[in-house]
């Protein structure tokens, strides 16, 4: 019991430094310190042990991957082809509903952080021409560009995740899609349906001869990362390289931009964030604590399936930080997720309680930002994404209860 409540001095001290906005990845170097000293390991050990983790090739192919997305992202904000993006889907789609919907969710394929900003404008202006309500417009746009995060491998949450199961990323890839279909159906009955269209239709007077190509000519580059690294199992740092070299040369992107670029990706946190995740990790592990949740568990009779949908969901909802809820939750629930060979369904339950914790964390970017954006009333938000956000995370459950994901990629 005793090493139960250090493990709960751990994830306070690690909640309470998020909240106060120090670094994700600050805040878990502390915290695996912390274990360090509570679980007796000598301050030598300590050390070694940080270093180690520090020069692991996992951690430096890690820290390359999460550095080259996050550079990709601000390339293609660069490039600025979402007007090109934001004319083919209107004039392709020809359906408001349907617009509203795909406009967040294209913009959420790019990984780029404060996202729903980005897509803010295009739902603002298909929105204003059809008379909807502010509230309208912050959930369809807020909720929409992130259907994807449970299962879009260019995700850092989800590279995260594999990284500390170990696991191949198509895998949990292959677990999750459940959930993003399940919150595309979610959002349609509970966003979508709200939508009551007056005005103008939503086909641009400037609309392109050839709308189909001009969709492809914006959102290729992320699609072939994709392709590069799902079908054709190429590294997913090579996909990216190649990709960012070719769209460099074909945009003729100067060297003064590209430097620009590299001096905002390569920042203290992004470095900080990939350090102090796989340093929580190690001393987790060389420290015995990571034993202690499932035998504590065990002994207060709690289920496991509990633990694992509590921690993660409470993580995210009071730091509305994706990188947060994975950095914090799966090292310390390792035990319950890789007892023999990973337990997917538990994973996909963490995730979901996880994810849909930041989805309604007051805290979360996107969301204020979106809410700012459009002028809404939060708490009107607040009641058009809180009951699709609780039925997905009974869905999740459900699905760990009936054997989820039965012989599907056991």
């Amino acid at each position: 019991m005793i090493e139960l409540l250090k493990l709960s001095l751990v994830l306070f001290l690690l909640v309470f430094l998020i909240k106060r906005k120090i670094p994700v990845g600050i805040s878990l170097f502390s915290g695996g310190i912390l274990v360090g000293f509570l679980f007796g390991m000598p301050a030598p050990v300590i050390l070694r042990q940080t270093v180690s983790a520090v020069v692991d090739g996992e951690t430096l192919h890690l820290l390359s991957l999460v550095i080259l997305i996050v550079f990709f992202g601000n390339l293609l904000r660069l490039i600025e082809n979402l007007r090109d993006l934001t004319r083919a889907l209107e004039n392709l789609v020809k359906n408001t509903k349907a617009v509203l919907m795909m406009l967040p969710a294209v913009i959420g394929l790019l990984p780029m952080p404060g996202g729903a900003l980005l897509s803010a404008p295009m739902v603002e202006e298909v929105g204003a021409r059809r008379g909807l309500l502010p509230e309208i417009k912050t959930a369809m746009n807020y909720w929409f560009r992130h259907v994807w995060e449970y299962c879009f491998p260019l995700y850092p949450g989800i590279i995260l995740s594999a990284a500390l199961l170990g696991a191949v990323l198509w895998r949990i890839v292959a677990a999750q899609v459940v959930l993003t279909l399940a919150m595309i159906g979610l959002g349609v009955a509970f966003c979508t349906s709200k939508v009551k269209l007056s005005g103008r239709d939503t086909s641009f007077e400037d609309e392109p001869k050839k709308p189909f190509l001009l969709l492809v000519k914006s959102i290729w580059p992320v699609i072939s990362v994709v392709m590069l690294n799902l079908f054709f199992k190429v590294d997913l740092v090579i996909a990216l390289s190649l990709v960012i070299a070719l769209l460099i040369f074909l945009r003729k992107v100067k060297l003064k931009d590209v430097l620009r670029i590299l001096k905002q990706t390569v920042t203290f946190d992004v470095v900080a964030l990939i350090l102090g995740i796989m340093i929580f990790k190690n001393l987790l592990q060389t420290s015995g604590a990571v034993e202690v949740m499932p035998e504590q568990m065990m002994l207060l009779g709690i289920p496991k399936v509990a633990v694992t949908g509590i921690i993660p969901l409470t993580v995210g909802l009071l730091t509305g930080v994706t990188t947060a809820f994975v950095g914090v939750s799966y090292p310390i629930l390792l035990p319950f997720l890789v007892p023999d060979q990973v337990d997917w369904g538990l994973v996909m339950l963490l995730y979901a309680c996880g994810f849909m914790g930041v989805m309604l964390s007051p805290v979360h970017f996107c969301l204020i930002l979106t809410k700012d954006y459009f002028r809404a009333d939060l708490l009107k938000v607040y009641k058009l994404v809180l009951p699709p956000a609780l039925l997905l995370i009974l869905f999740a459950l459900l699905l760990v209860i009936l054997g989820y994901p039965w012989a599907l990629i056991k």
